[in-house]
């Protein structure tokens, strides 16, 4: 059975690269995308997901807060937060959630190292 992965992002450039990346890389994987949380949380709920790709500075709710209600409803998602910044605080939140990480600015290695990894 193939792998689906979402990918939330506002910035359509930033799910671009990570899609092409995908592509290149996993092109067995089905790609699905949103724009915002809410839109991320529908597909989740609509499709089946592997792992999310979550940015998480958003308009509305941002990526930790998506991460906890995703996992509350399907908590076989792995989930990795993509971003720039995040505060200390965050990082252990997501940490004791079991949430993973990958720093923008977005690269291929990253992503590989982030997608193949237990």
């Amino acid at each position: 059975m193939s792998k689906s992965i979402l990918i939330v992002d506002d910035s359509s450039l930033a799910r671009m690269m990570m899609k092409n990346i995908i592509s290149q890389s996993f092109s067995e994987w089905k790609i699905i995308e949103a724009n915002n949380g809410d839109e991320g949380m529908k597909q989740a709920d609509n499709n089946h997901v592997d792992m999310a790709l979550i940015d998480f500075n958003m308009p509305g709710m941002n990526g930790i807060d998506l991460s906890a209600q995703l996992l509350e409803k399907h908590p076989e998602i792995k989930i990795h937060l993509v971003t720039a910044n995040i505060q200390e605080k965050m990082r252990q939140r997501a940490e004791a959630m079991g949430i993973g990480f990958i720093m923008k600015p977005i690269s291929k290695d990253k992503l590989v190292l982030a997608m193949t990894a237990n």
